[in-house]
């Protein structure tokens, strides 16, 4: 039909040939996170002995860890000025403050999240009952 090839390739010509081999396009690696290594978060336990020690504290939180703290040692006016003091860094940092106990406060920045008042009602209870 006139079709064909006006020079045969022969099998001897194909030998001298390296067989195509389909390599697959390279492509530019994206940024690739594993889940299972995500960094974890950390808690800061204090129990200050006087209000100079809060600005520590206030850095812990900054670096968003959240800290549990023990103002049983301080007096009233010094438990008072970091309560006030730790409440207005956590407001700035969008944080949260929960009691846990008498005189135990936990401070946690916005990436950790709070939940249960379990503790909180079984506190009011027993102050309840006390009375």
């Amino acid at each position: 039909m006139g079709i064909e090839d006006e020079n045969p390739v022969s099998t001897e010509d194909r030998a001298d040939y390296e067989p195509y081999v389909n390599r697959p396009e390279i492509k530019p690696k994206g940024r690739v996170i594993n889940i299972h290594q995500t960094s974890k978060n950390k808690m800061v336990i204090y129990k200050p002995a006087s209000f100079d020690e809060v600005r520590e504290i206030s850095d812990e939180v900054k670096s968003r860890r959240a800290v549990i703290v023990n103002m049983e040692k301080l007096d009233k006016d010094s438990a008072k000025r970091v309560l006030d003091f730790m409440s207005g860094s956590i407001y700035a940092l969008n944080g949260t403050v929960k009691k846990i106990g008498p005189g135990i406060f936990i401070f946690a920045p916005d990436n950790v999240d709070i939940s249960g008042t379990a503790i909180e009602e079984s506190f009011q209870e027993k102050s309840f009952l006390l009375k």
